[in-house]
């Protein structure tokens, strides 16, 4: 009597996937750091450790070493921060722009994928189209231009909000709070005052690097 073969059992997809992934090593890229202003603090200008790279935009600022940051002194920074990402200077900052700036800021640790749907691909025409410098030649310098880099670049996905691949919550587009699709210095310096709250729980006027490091949690 010829013997039934035994049945496979079936692995859902998922699960595959998932083993795959973890017998080849590979890990989710890490999320990128930025300071409180919308500053990426990625490699090579920065360390790649969330915490150490804070620890390194908080001494810049702290010029008198006295380990606390006030809002004032916050404030001042992302009024510097907000003119570099309005790149066109008009007093918005659009995702368009925001993308545009974080691809020349942040080369190969460029985050900015895709909310389903949603999805494009730089160069591709959209409202900015017409804005200075909207091509990629124009956002990196000769020096990246002589190496290549911005042909590797070109390829990377772009979310039309500027969305980022983790979950955490876009330190700059979070501040369009009427959702008109650009942020006004108004609406960013708000955000800011909300933030240093969110930093300052005890209410001291300033916060500290053990405060600020409440934004690696997720890191």
């Amino acid at each position: 009597m010829p013997i039934a073969p035994r049945p496979i059992a079936k692995v859902p997809a998922v699960c595959m996937i998932a083993l795959v992934l973890a017998g080849c090593g590979h890990k989710p890229p890490p999320p990128p750091t930025f300071s409180p202003n919308g500053e990426p603090l990625v490699p090579p200008q920065w360390p790649a450790k969330c915490e150490d790279a804070l620890d390194a935009w908080f001494d810049r600022l702290d010029v008198a070493r006295t380990g606390k940051l006030t809002l004032a002194v916050l404030e001042a920074d992302a009024r510097r921060q907000y003119r570099q990402m309005d790149m066109r200077h008009d007093g918005k900052v659009t995702a368009e722009e925001l993308s545009r700036y974080r691809l020349a800021q942040m080369h190969g640790h460029f985050l900015s994928v895709s909310t389903p749907g949603e999805g494009g691909v730089l160069g591709a025409r959209n409202d900015d189209s017409d804005r200075p410098g909207d091509r990629l030649d124009d956002a990196m310098g000769d020096d990246d231009r002589r190496h290549g880099r911005h042909r590797d670049d070109e390829d990377r996905p772009r979310d039309a909000y500027a969305a980022l691949v983790t979950d955490q919550p876009d330190p700059v587009m979070t501040a369009d709070t009427d959702l008109d699709g650009s942020v006004t210095w108004e609406e960013f310096r708000a955000l800011v005052a909300q933030d240093f709250a969110d930093f300052d729980k005890d209410h001291a006027g300033f916060f500290t690097k053990d405060e600020l490091h409440t934004v690696c949690a997720d890191h």
